[in-house]
């Protein structure tokens, strides 16, 4: 795969070899790094793409940067529509689990033998009960 010939901004930066005790942090912000390299890299190469279906009647700076405001505007309108639509699902689901709650605060815990306050006894009272009931 040829590589490009131009300087990109993320190209210049060097890593060094990383000390004993600090691979795991090493590592991770190489891959950091890569991925915004890379980003950087398809972004450019993106908007390359986009000049190039401008009509050449179009100078080519103003054509560039054309394509960069409408990619970005573009890119900032789906990442707005996907956040509201999962704090929308969020809150959606906070307000039924507080209604639930709020409904059926008046009931104790199911199962068990009955009403709330009967399970903090003590159980040998409880069965005792019990057994009196049936006699």
């Amino acid at each position: 795969m040829p590589r490009s010939k131009r300087k990109t901004l993320f190209s210049n930066i060097k890593f060094n070899k990383p000390l004993a005790p600090r691979p795991l942090v090493y590592a991770l912000q190489s891959n950091i790094f890569k991925v915004i390299q890379t980003a950087w890299k398809v972004g450019k190469d993106g908007i390359e793409a986009g000049t190039n279906l401008v009509p050449d009647s179009v100078p080519r700076p103003i054509a560039r940067i054309s394509v960069t405001v409408v990619a970005l505007a573009v890119a900032l309108f789906v990442l707005r529509s996907f956040l509201s639509t999962a704090f929308f699902a969020l809150a959606t689901m906070g307000l039924v689990y507080f209604v639930l709650i709020a409904l059926n605060k008046d009931q104790g815990p199911r199962g068990g033998s009955g009403s709330g306050s009967d399970s903090m006894e003590d159980p040998v009272e409880e069965a005792r009960k019990i057994m009196e009931k049936y006699k």
